[in-house]
């Protein structure tokens, strides 16, 4: 069956200008951009539709699925939870060719991992994460689903990572960490203990403090 490309859930990220590049240098076809709200900031705007326009029928029967655009966790688990209601499926996780990337990776379904970005041998990746631009991860790291790794940000080998934490730019990770499942790095970080679950750590060296969802990494209304 032909390839009808990938479909870009969620377009009003300015990620999304990098998920459309990646597509572009790995020679796949985008099907198209859903919008969900907000005004869209793609560079394709004519593969643009609106959530209510979807022919989900037919998207269904693409040899791609869905990949979610946001860089909040949460935004992309209500992304997840709209494509699925929607009758679509979940994409191959869309690996740029720029990155280094082992044979020995595994990866889950809808991960993106954005360009010049290093992985180290023997590490999982879950479903719907995101790496970001020119992020390091060693080898033998576990990092769960929906994890948020910011541009820069270097993970020693042997880090296991929860679900939905947020680590922010050129935050660094000493080996052999843990750091629990909602948990937020600031960016600049340097993390040399086990980190809480939903807790917030900054500084370097990085202290836990009093977490401010107003942060542009949480607040999803700007999709930062």
């Amino acid at each position: 069956m032909e390839d009808l490309g990938y479909i870009i859930f969620g377009c009003r990220s300015p990620l999304v200008v990098d998920y459309e590049e990646s597509l572009a240098r790995c020679g796949l076809p985008l099907n198209c951009s859903v919008n969900v709200g907000g005004t869209p900031r793609v560079l394709d705007h004519s593969k643009v539709v609106a959530l209510q326009q979807l022919e989900a029928g037919k998207l269904t029967e693409a040899a791609s699925g869905f990949i979610t655009c946001a860089f909040s966790a949460d935004r992309r688990r209500e992304l997840v939870f709209l494509a699925t209601e929607a009758g679509l499926r979940p994409a191959r996780a869309l690996i740029d060719p720029t990155a280094v990337i082992p044979s020995s990776l595994r990866v889950g379904s809808g991960t993106f991992i954005n360009a010049t970005a290093v992985i180290g041998g023997a590490t999982f990746l879950g479903s719907h994460v995101l790496i970001n631009r020119a992020a390091s991860i060693g080898h033998h790291c576990f990092i769960g689903d929906y994890v948020s790794i910011a541009p820069g940000v270097t993970l020693a080998s042997n880090v296991r990572i929860g679900e939905g934490v947020t680590i922010g730019a050129g935050a660094v990770v000493v080996p052999n960490i843990e750091i629990g499942a909602g948990a937020v790095i600031g960016a600049g970080s340097l993390i040399r203990k086990d980190v809480e679950a939903h807790s917030f750590w900054a500084g370097n060296p990085a202290i836990s403090r009093e977490l401010d969802r107003n942060l542009s990494a949480l607040n999803t209304s700007g999709e930062e």
